[in-house]
């Protein structure tokens, strides 16, 4: 009996040590496996170089790569307007309407006519007109009939035949008679009346119907862009007959967004295109950029003056316009240097023989073969520009991951 006790006992202990050895053993192997997973055999060149590049002498891209420096060069900034069009220059536009009301008896421009300054648009007739007439007639009669009456005063005054007194009334008169002439004149003027046909009115005898008779004229040489004038019609003041624009200069109308404000001066030159003559180029002036910013576009607007012998620029037509800012010394690399990874915008700094750094860049304004820096770059520093492709390719292979299955 107490030898298979014994003998129970043996066995029991002898699985409790071989559970014991196993768990050992477990732990032990457990252990290891986490020291091992802790410690990596040879740490990648991605990790030891986060943002860096060097590349081996047998390396093809080497033969590929031009440098150059990050310096302040002069450029001159292009701005592209986001809208513009043609408008006719309103300081050679005119809005022609009668002086004094009447009926059109003859209309002698049409739409779309070639005038001159001082040509007839049209003859009105007017009684108005008229009477103004036959007031300067009159004052020029009464003229002519006190400076005779004067000189007659001179002549008996000196026989001692009238006073002083009689002598100085006649030359009041005389001189309220040229007074009225004067008003008379001026008021023919103010009608349109030019200085050569006030002159016909001296004539003793006239027609009825041309002392009625007023023209309006052309005041400057331009095309007829309006006309609303009938035969037979009764206009007054209020009535814009004719309107007339000399195309032989326009302006024009860009909208420039709010942050260019600072680049936008009067002066500087522009470059209009428009799609009817797509190959041609045509240069002004900016004239006026805007004191204010639109509060719907947030755009600021300026306006140009553009040469237009030829009469090809029409107004309201559109335009493609860009405008030439200062030359300005600023922080540049050339645009080769720059390249795209993604989100960013980055350049490749020479850090050593084949060694280069990746950086993100801001960039500003572009114009020519150079590109203005914003931040991410220093004034010296030396960048890659001609293969800077190639070297973002190669950085993004070697940036990923490789190893065999998990």
């Amino acid at each position: 009996m107490n030898s298979r006790v014994a003998v129970r006992c043996s066995r029991v202990l002898l699985e409790i040590i071989i559970i014991v050895l196993m768990s050992t053993e477990q732990m032990a192997c457990q252990a290891k496996q986490e020291d091992t997973s802790q410690t990596p055999s040879q740490p990648t060149k991605a990790l030891q170089d986060v943002g860096s590049i060097e590349l081996s002498q047998e390396s093809p891209i080497l033969a590929q790569l031009q440098m150059d420096r990050v310096m302040r060069r002069p450029i001159r900034v292009t701005l592209k307007a986001q809208a513009g069009k043609v408008l006719a220059n309103e300081n050679r536009l005119a809005h022609l309407s009668p002086r004094v009301p009447g009926r059109i008896v003859a209309v002698y421009a049409n739409l779309g006519d070639q005038v001159k300054q001082g040509d007839r648009l049209l003859l009105l007739d007017s009684p108005a007109f008229g009477e103004a007439q036959l007031e300067y007639r009159k004052a020029k009669t009464t003229v002519g009939v006190t400076e005779k009456a004067l000189e007659r005063a001179k002549a008996l005054i000196d026989r001692g035949a009238i006073g002083a007194g009689e002598h100085q009334r006649r030359e009041a008169e005389f001189e309220n008679a040229r007074a009225d002439l004067h008003e008379a004149e001026e008021k023919l003027h103010l009608l349109g009346m030019t200085e050569k046909e006030i002159q016909r009115l001296g004539a003793k005898t006239l027609p009825h119907a041309e002392v009625a008779q007023v023209s309006l004229r052309a005041p400057f040489t331009g095309d007829v862009t309006e006309r609303n004038a009938t035969v037979g019609e009764v206009v007054d003041q209020n009535k814009t007959l004719f309107t007339v624009a000399d195309l032989s200069t326009v302006w024009v109308q860009g909208d420039f967004p709010e942050q260019q404000a600072s680049r936008l001066k009067v002066g500087l030159s522009i470059e209009l295109r428009v799609r009817a003559y797509s190959e041609e180029v045509f240069t002004g002036r900016v004239l006026y950029v805007g004191a204010m910013v639109d509060p719907a576009t947030r755009t600021v607007m300026v306006r140009s003056e553009v040469k237009n012998p030829d009469r090809k620029l029409r107004p309201e037509m559109f335009a493609d316009i860009t405008l030439l800012s200062e030359e300005q010394a600023m922080l540049t690399v050339p645009r080769t240097a720059i390249q795209q990874a993604g989100d960013h915008t980055v350049a490749f700094i020479v850090r050593g023989q084949r060694r280069y750094e990746r950086r993100n860049v801001t960039i500003g304004d572009a114009a020519g073969d150079y590109v203005e820096i914003t931040g991410g770059l220093v004034e010296g520093e030396e960048v890659v520009t001609e293969g800077s492709y190639s070297l973002k390719s190669e950085f993004l292979r070697e940036q990923m991951p490789t190893g065999g299955p998990l």
